[in-house]
């Protein structure tokens, strides 16, 4: 059985850009397993969360996410990372789509990960999404 911190790390490999895998991504969440993009407000659960992996990918098709810390305690994984890549597709926001701006960016975020039984119970993205928007262009206020 993989460790809760190999899990972690095949999560985040599933998740790169040049290798998306959206059902791995899946497969790695109890049956009622969620990811919350916390600086949205939104839950993705089930094969959303393949969905919501694959969108960002597709906005950012060499979408990579440097791990820069990981810390383990028993059944809780946090990591410290950035999240970078080039704006090349459509990337889908709360106000709407934001058409490919060609710019880079490279966010800071911090992911919280519970797992039970070498699965994903919970995921929550605490991504600098101010900064992200402010990279690609956008005013934020």
């Amino acid at each position: 059985m993989l460790s809760n911190e190999q899990i972690i790390r095949e999560l985040y490999a599933a998740s790169e850009g040049h290798r998306t895998d959206p059902g791995k991504v899946v497969s790695l969440f109890t049956a009622d397993g969620y990811m919350r993009d916390v600086a949205y407000g939104i839950e993705f659960r089930g094969t959303e969360i393949g969905d919501s992996i694959a969108g960002f990918v597709s906005a950012f098709p060499d979408a990579h996410r440097e791990l820069l810390n990981v810390y383990v305690a028993k059944s809780v994984v946090v990591v410290e990372c950035a999240i970078r890549g080039t704006h090349r597709g459509q990337l889908d926001l709360p106000s709407g789509p934001l058409a490919p701006t060609g710019y880079v960016i490279d966010v800071p975020s911090c992911d919280v990960f519970h797992l039970e039984g070498g699965k994903i119970t919970s995921f929550n993205c605490y991504r600098a999404t101010s900064v992200m928007l402010e990279q690609l262009g956008l005013e934020v206020s």
